[in-house]
């Protein structure tokens, strides 16, 4: 039997590793470029915003821009992991951050010009170059031991408070560099953003050869997503990914035109709001990797469909700022615990070449139903209502954790 002090030695050491994993310099780059490299979703979604409005030539095409980033990504992801088990994590991330740094190139060349479709064409490089870092919480777990993937990837998540501050911070100061007036006053906004990709790319050379071509080349013809799609895991993986994307992004895209237009709050309300969801959609991350180690998978997944459950009656009697500010703080926190738990489960499961064909269709289902979600958010709002929107996660809900109960035990 151990003794006294070395029990609370080694409580010392868990209680350290509860929350801190080991900053290689594999992890410690990779922490940066997401911070960096991550705000290109904020900068995209921000700038697309007010300049699709003004360059679009009839109303309805306005928000294609942020469609087409969205697409971008869905489309992308399988190929971002296919392009990873053939040329490395290394070589991959460097491509995906060179694709989004000419895609910020283009939007801000569009912009000037004023050319709506040559920035929508723009804004997919982008979604395509972020398809590609969202490999990252991937790569990082890879250089971390099992009992510690899901700690690295509740760090990876945790920067995207970093994003989300670096985002809209970059959006506004490069609207006040004010290049060319009109529209192009965001022109500004993607300048920056190449700056932070071109030091995004500067971090990667430096990047550890984990993954690389070296590792995989003997089992570079043996990739099968009809293995990988056999697998319960991984639909208990992907389903937990893909629902926590979709619930948030329909809620989520559809509450400023709610409070705004529909229940006539301010725009500042609005926007607190929605800025108080993307701190609650981060800030868990300080502590869901104790969560992670605690509960195990299977209970953080229970309490990500528990949270998304109180977050759905709290919307649906929503009518007070209040009232939305907290359904919009439990979407955030549950949609953390739930995509945590998917991604972990991924990482720990599935090894090998299997490995890129489980990620890649994983974030092909992730982001594809996002991009799914965010079309479908403002006409749902306005032909069935809020109350009947906000219901129509409940099946989604009931799956996953039918999903869980059945093969919980077995697969986690």
């Amino acid at each position: 039997m151990a003794s006294l002090s070395s029990t609370t030695e080694d409580g010392d050491a868990l209680s350290e590793r509860l929350y801190f994993p080991t900053f290689t310099r594999h992890l410690s780059i990779l922490l940066v470029v997401q911070s960096l490299a991550g705000s290109t979703s904020a900068v995209a979604f921000l700038v697309s915003g007010f300049a699709g409005t003004s360059l679009a030539p009839v109303r309805i095409l306005a928000t294609l821009p942020m469609s087409a980033f969205v697409i971008g990504v869905a489309i992308s992801s399988s190929l971002a992991a296919w392009t990873m088990s053939r040329a490395g994590r290394k070589t991959g991330h460097l491509i995906g951050a060179s694709i989004g740094f000419s895609g910020a190139a283009c939007a801000c060349v569009a912009l000037t010009i004023h050319s709506f479709w040559g920035y929508s064409a723009s804004c997919v490089m982008l979604g395509v170059g972020t398809a590609f870092n969202n490999q990252v919480r991937f790569t990082a777990a890879e250089g971390a031991p099992p009992a510690q993937k899901g700690l690295v990837h509740s760090w990876i998540l945790m920067c995207g408070i970093f994003a989300a501050i670096l985002g809209p911070a970059v959006a506004a100061y490069g609207r006040k560099m004010d290049l060319f007036g009109g529209a192009a006053e965001y022109a500004g906004s993607y300048v920056l953003l190449m700056v932070m990709l071109l030091a995004s790319i500067s971090l990667l050379a430096f990047l550890p050869s984990l993954g690389t071509t070296t590792q995989t080349a003997s089992d570079s013809g043996k990739i099968s997503f009809r293995h990988v799609l056999s697998k319960p895991v991984f639909w208990v993986a992907a389903t937990s990914g893909t629902t926590s994307f979709a619930v948030m992004t329909l809620l989520m895209s559809a509450t400023p035109m709610q409070m705004t237009m529909i229940e006539h709050f301010s725009q500042e309300s609005a926007v607190f709001t929605i800025q108080s969801h993307i701190v609650a959609m981060f800030l868990p991350s300080l502590f869901s990797g104790f969560f992670v180690r605690a509960l195990g998978l299977r209970r953080l997944i229970y309490c990500g469909l528990l949270i998304f459950a109180l977050c759905v009656p709290v919307a649906y009697f929503a009518g007070s700022l209040h009232g939305y500010w907290w359904a919009l703080v439990l979407l955030g926190i549950g949609w953390n615990f739930l995509f945590l738990a998917g991604s972990t489960l991924l990482s720990l499961s599935f090894s090998g070449p299997d490995r890129f064909a489980a990620q890649g269709l994983n974030d092909t289902m992730v982001f594809g139903t996002q991009a799914m979600a965010s079309l479908a958010a403002g006409w749902l709002l306005y032909t069935v209502g809020w109350q009947s929107m906000v219901l129509i996660p409940i099946p989604f809900l009931v799956l996953v954790l039918a999903l869980v109960i059945g093969f919980g035990r077995k697969v986690i």
